[in-house]
């Protein structure tokens, strides 16, 4: 899914949430490339993503925010 880049700085599910001013709009690919590979955007899992949509860059995840599993990397 798409994203929405908030002028607040909040990132959120485009599927999700309607367009507001100010938003930038994060295509697939671009998502799936900071996500998917690169694990640099990170969100919950998927039975907490439903509730509220949001993503976080990996390194600014609020407390008490528990992250998907998938987006863990593995100390090397």
């Amino acid at each position: 899914m798409a994203l929405r880049l908030r002028a607040s700085g909040e990132i959120v599910c485009a599927a999700m949430h309607p367009k507001m001013p100010g938003d930038q709009y994060l295509d697939d690919g671009v998502h799936y490339e900071l996500s998917a590979v690169e694990k640099l955007l990170v969100t919950e899992r998927a039975d907490e993503h439903v509730k509220r949509g949001i993503w976080w860059w990996r390194n600014e995840v609020p407390r008490g925010v528990d992250v998907d599993c998938f987006y863990v990397r593995e100390q090397s």
